[in-house]
């Protein structure tokens, strides 16, 4: 059961290369790559932290406070570095979990294929956000399910013994996963599905419930908090996964499922395929352990593939439940391939071909974020709205952005137009979360929004908390081209006035890709009413 460091085999070179490597890439992109306006949020768990928040609960903030030091360390590296360490702990859990399933070939394939994974590697190994935490505790979850619920020795006291400690290590653990992200509950309903259709006998053991409890009570902050807040986590939740305005949505599903299988790596998808129809004739694992893993993964797997038939399913939802489904796969290549020659068993083709989509995505990826190269036309007239349909800008010109606002801000302050105590007004959690990392917390300002709670999040809360509006006081609204707010009905209906400041433009290789209007707003003649300013104060 012990998840052991010690590894004696001709794979250990190799195992430590992967990981060494793909931290350097992933530390390399890590530094150089602007927030995206989900991780720019995401810091605002660690900048204002609570017992939980409306979109998620609270471990993503909990993990951005231990790596950066509560914020000590400032910048786009130290807010990943949680991710970085995060993704090679990962790839040596999924050797682990590889080579206790069936042998250490079996444990490098998981590696690889887990490494080549564009979810993986890029979404939870260099960017942060829930599922960082939540893939970390998901696969020490299935460790210890796996050591719990698949008895090797049953006539051995010490064995059950053993797997009654790893229920309740599974326990802590899958609620730690819950405490990342509430879609880990799925690994509960996954092992019903299993005691279900394998092994009833699951449900005679009273481990089995207090590791269940014990899991639910990792949930009891989150619980306190929407006490507090009238369940407005849960409500929100629920209607982002149970609307159905639109009725039923094939566009959505076909959207969502190629989303999945770029996420997860077409190859990765074609190799765990091919694993699932081989079984039927050899079995490369026992039964209940090919049984296990398909029931960790299907339930989550299947539920959001259903809800993308009505609304709108992010494919990073549903990728936890395809590690177990990349421990079948690698089982099955070890199989495969276990006869052949050492130099060729490591990188067999399939595992070659999962390395190729990787590296041709990302190296695309990285060239288009610098160039637009792929960018139809970026010549636009100059009150064309620009840069909508390049979705790597909300990874791009950041830094330029908070410098050129930074020169125009502090020409305005020697001009006497507006004060240090200024804000920085937004309409949604997106853009406020930007302008509040890049722009607002250097310049030592804060960030106030107005807006339904649907588009302000968090923000409702960090309104609240700095006192929501004052008469008198004035702000700055930055206008992204890609943004439609109206800034002369919001800026009339509030403040006495508003201007013009300026344009500023974020080029690539000297095009113009995206523009910010600068306005100011000044002297607040009318407070925003309670529900679009604050959840919380007046």
């Amino acid at each position: 059961m012990k998840l052991s460091l010690k590894i004696d085999s001709p794979f250990k070179k190799y195992l430590f290369a992967l990981i060494s490597v793909s931290a350097l890439i992933r530390a390399a992109l890590a530094w150089s790559l602007d927030l995206g306006a989900n991780e720019a949020y995401y810091w605002t768990y660690g900048a204002y932290p609570d017992l939980s928040h409306l979109d998620h609960p609270p471990m993503i903030g909990w993990f951005i406070q231990l790596f950066s030091v509560n914020l000590s360390f400032g910048g786009e590296f130290f807010l990943r570095l949680a991710s970085i360490i995060t993704g090679s702990v990962n790839t040596w859990i999924i050797f682990v979990l590889g080579r206790r399933i069936k042998n250490e070939l079996t444990g490098i394939y998981a590696a690889l294929l887990y490494t080549a994974s564009v979810y993986a590697s890029v979404f939870i190994g260099t960017f942060i956000n829930p599922d960082t935490p939540q893939s970390l505790f998901f696969l020490l979850s299935i460790y210890f399910l796996h050591e719990g619920l698949i008895t090797k020795y049953e006539s051995c006291e010490e064995t059950r013994t053993l797997c009654k400690l790893a229920l309740v290590i599974a326990g802590i653990f899958t609620g730690l996963a819950m405490l990342s992200k509430y879609s880990s509950i799925f690994l509960w309903l996954g092992v019903a599905v299993y005691a279900l259709s394998s092994d009833r006998t699951i449900l005679k053991k009273p481990f089995f419930y207090i590791s269940v409890l014990i899991s639910g009570l990792f949930l009891l902050p989150v619980i306190l908090w929407n006490i507090e807040n009238n369940f407005v986590s849960f409500a929100f939740q629920g209607s982002r996964l149970l609307s159905s305005e639109g009725g039923f949505n094939l566009e959505s599903f076909i959207r969502s499922l190629a989303g999945i299988i770029i996420f997860n790596n077409p190859v990765n998808i074609f190799v765990i395929i091919a694993a699932v129809v081989a079984y039927r004739k050899r079995k490369f694992i026992t039964l209940p352990q090919y049984r296990l893993l398909i029931s960790l993964s299907l339930p989550m797997i299947i539920f959001f593939l259903a809800v993308s038939l009505f609304t709108v399913s992010k494919p990073n939802w549903s990728a936890p439940g395809f590690f177990p489904l990349i421990l079948v796969a690698s089982a099955y290549l070890a199989s495969k391939y276990e006869q052949r020659d050492f130099r060729k068993l490591i990188m067999p083709a399939p595992v070659a071909n999962a390395f190729s989509f990787l590296f041709i995505l990302t190296a695309l990826g990285v060239v288009h974020y610098y160039t637009g190269f792929l960018n139809i036309d970026t010549k636009r007239t100059p009150g064309e709205k620009i840069g909508r349909e390049d979705f790597t800008l909300d990874y791009f010109g950041w830094r330029t952005l908070a410098h050129d606002f930074s020169e125009l801000r502090q020409n305005d302050l020697d001009k006497g137009l507006m004060s240090e105590k200024t804000f920085i007004l937004s309409t949604n959690w997106e853009d406020a979360s930007h302008k509040d990392f890049y722009i607002a917390s250097p310049a030592g300002t804060v960030v106030k929004t107005i807006g339904p709670l649907k588009d302000t999040r968090k923000y409702a809360w960090i309104t609240g908390e700095l006192g929501t509006f004052k008469i008198g006081e004035s702000a700055y609204f930055i206008l992204s081209s890609r943004d439609s707010t109206d800034v002369a009905a919001l800026g009339k209906r509030y403040f006495r006035s508003v201007e013009k400041a300026g344009n500023i433009y974020i080029k690539k290789l000297g095009k113009p890709v995206l523009r910010f209007e600068v306005f100011r707003m000044k002297e607040m003649v009318r407070i925003p009413e309670r529900e679009l300013c604050s959840f919380t104060k007046y």
